[in-house]
Protein backbone atom coordinates (compact mmCIF):
# COMPACT_ATOMS: atom_id res chain seq x y z
CA UNK A 1 0.00 0.00 0.00
CA UNK A 2 1.15 3.35 -1.08
CA UNK A 3 2.08 5.70 2.08
CA UNK A 4 0.72 9.44 1.63
CA UNK A 5 2.90 12.36 2.88
CA UNK A 6 1.23 14.79 5.25
CA UNK A 7 1.37 17.91 3.73
CA UNK A 8 0.07 21.09 5.42
CA UNK A 9 -0.11 24.51 3.97
CA UNK A 10 -0.20 27.45 6.65
CA UNK A 11 -1.69 30.71 4.56
CA UNK A 12 -1.18 34.49 6.53
CA UNK A 13 -4.14 36.67 5.02
CA UNK A 14 -2.31 39.88 6.49
CA UNK A 15 0.89 39.40 4.49
CA UNK A 16 -0.47 36.66 1.45
CA UNK A 17 2.64 34.49 2.50
CA UNK A 18 1.86 30.76 2.51
CA UNK A 19 4.52 28.36 4.46
CA UNK A 20 4.31 24.51 3.20
CA UNK A 21 5.34 21.99 5.82
CA UNK A 22 5.84 18.43 3.94
CA UNK A 23 7.50 15.50 5.80
CA UNK A 24 9.01 17.11 8.92
CA UNK A 25 10.13 20.20 6.73
CA UNK A 26 9.36 23.46 6.68
CA UNK A 27 9.36 25.81 3.02
CA UNK A 28 8.39 29.44 2.67
CA UNK A 29 6.32 29.38 -0.64
CA UNK A 30 8.35 32.37 -2.32
CA UNK A 31 5.38 34.30 -3.60
CA UNK A 32 2.55 35.94 -2.19
CA UNK A 33 -0.92 34.80 -3.08
CA UNK A 34 -4.13 36.74 -3.38
CA UNK A 35 -6.09 33.64 -1.69
CA UNK A 36 -5.50 30.62 0.27
CA UNK A 37 -7.12 28.82 -2.78
CA UNK A 38 -3.95 30.33 -5.04
CA UNK A 39 -1.71 29.34 -2.09
CA UNK A 40 -2.97 25.88 -2.30
CA UNK A 41 -2.63 25.35 -6.17
CA UNK A 42 0.82 26.99 -5.66
CA UNK A 43 2.12 24.48 -3.04
CA UNK A 44 0.69 21.38 -5.04
CA UNK A 45 2.92 22.22 -7.61
CA UNK A 46 6.10 23.12 -5.36
CA UNK A 47 5.96 19.81 -3.81
CA UNK A 48 5.37 17.97 -6.74
CA UNK A 49 8.30 19.35 -8.81
CA UNK A 50 10.66 20.28 -6.08
CA UNK A 51 9.92 17.35 -2.94
CA UNK A 52 10.21 14.81 -5.64
CA UNK A 53 7.00 14.06 -4.79
CA UNK A 54 6.87 13.94 -9.01
CA UNK A 55 6.85 10.02 -9.78
CA UNK A 56 6.01 8.87 -6.25
CA UNK A 57 2.55 10.11 -5.00
CA UNK A 58 0.76 11.36 -8.00
CA UNK A 59 0.44 11.87 -11.76
CA UNK A 60 0.15 15.31 -11.64
CA UNK A 61 0.30 18.33 -9.14
CA UNK A 62 -3.84 18.72 -8.68
CA UNK A 63 -3.46 14.69 -7.51
CA UNK A 64 -1.69 15.91 -4.22
CA UNK A 65 -3.83 16.08 -0.89
CA UNK A 66 -2.47 19.21 0.67
CA UNK A 67 -4.46 19.73 4.83
CA UNK A 68 -4.96 23.65 4.04
CA UNK A 69 -4.70 25.10 8.29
Amino acid sequence: MEQHANIQLHFDVLSCRALLSCEGKDYVLPDTYPSKEAAQAAAQKFAWEKLGLKSRRANKASDLAIWLR
